[in-house]
């Protein structure tokens, strides 16, 4: 009789149960889900403010404030041209009146490229804020032609960085200058670095 030799059935390794990491022990935020993501009130740091005064659902005025403690930087300042109802009116800008109350707070004014809906309100900006402004050397270029026309009682602080340059603004800012293709040379896309976040 020929013994028959049964193989050992080899067992299958155990599968490896994944631990599911919550989104809290991942960034060490408290989140409150009542109110669809935002960091609780028990939150030590206060919030970084993002304001959009123009641009936003529209084409033309793009301004953007991030603000956080008492320092605020603004993100280009443009312009748009009127419709056909708007008689009378050359162009339009945004509404400064933000910036105006909060003026002592604004430490500087930085720029993208150089289209009018992007640079097109600099020089109303600075009649009412007095902030060094960052670009590249076309995107001021454009601007020290447009300040000609315009009698500022102060020097414009016109401060000229390149793609890949990072800017420390404030205690709260840091502003690195991105290279990206547009119809314009010398566009820069911007990584902001705050307390919060980039």
């Amino acid at each position: 009789a020929k013994k028959q030799t049964k193989k050992a059935k080899k067992s299958a390794p155990a599968k490896e149960e994944k631990k599911q990491v919550s989104a809290e022990e991942k960034t060490g935020w408290s989140w409150n889900k009542k109110k669809r993501g935002r960091p609780t009130s028990a939150s030590k740091n206060p919030p970084l403010k993002i304001i959009p005064l123009g641009g936003l659902g529209e084409i033309g005025k793009n301004l953007t404030v991030y603000e956080y403690e008492n320092e605020i930087i603004i993100v280009d300042c443009g312009m748009a041209f009127p419709d056909d109802e708007m008689l009378g009116i050359d162009l339009v800008i945004p509404d400064f009146t933000y910036l105006k109350d909060n003026a002592d707070k604004v430490r500087a004014i930085v720029l993208t490229h150089g289209h009018e809906d992007h640079i097109g309100g600099i020089p109303y900006l600075l009649r009412e804020v007095n902030a060094p402004v960052y670009g590249t050397l076309l995107t001021l270029g454009i601007i020290k032609n447009k300040l000609l026309e315009f009698k500022l009682p102060f020097d414009a602080d016109l401060r000229v960085v390149s793609a890949g340059d990072t800017v420390k603004i404030g205690n709260s800012f840091a502003v690195e200058f991105i290279h990206v293709n547009h119809s314009i040379a010398d566009a820069c896309a911007l990584c902001i670095d705050t307390p919060m976040g980039k």
